[in-house]
């Protein structure tokens, strides 16, 4: 439950850090945190309700482990387009 309250503080300083920088990459990052802070929730809703089949929440979850992994490979990979600008003497 820890790991799901840090990945969400984690989550709000990478979007304030986008809102700062407007780096795309951030948004991945924020994403992924997103991601995990949400599966860490699921993670224990087995405990609150127990109708829930555990066999579609394990695909679930391991969907989002999936999704949040390729996130922030996307974030690490990701070119930022640099904007050319020539000074004219």
């Amino acid at each position: 439950f820890g790991s799901g309250i840090f990945a969400a503080i984690l989550l709000v300083l990478s979007l304030i850090a986008y809102k700062n920088v407007k780096s795309k990459r951030l948004l991945f990052v924020s994403a992924a945190f997103g991601l995990i802070a949400i599966r860490t929730i699921l993670l224990k809703l087995d405990l609150f309700v127990p109708e829930i089949e555990s066999s579609l929440l394990e695909l679930l979850l391991a969907m989002m482990g999936f999704a949040a992994l390729a996130l922030f490979f996307f974030a690490i990979v990701k070119r930022e387009k640099v904007k050319n600008r020539y000074i004219r003497t």
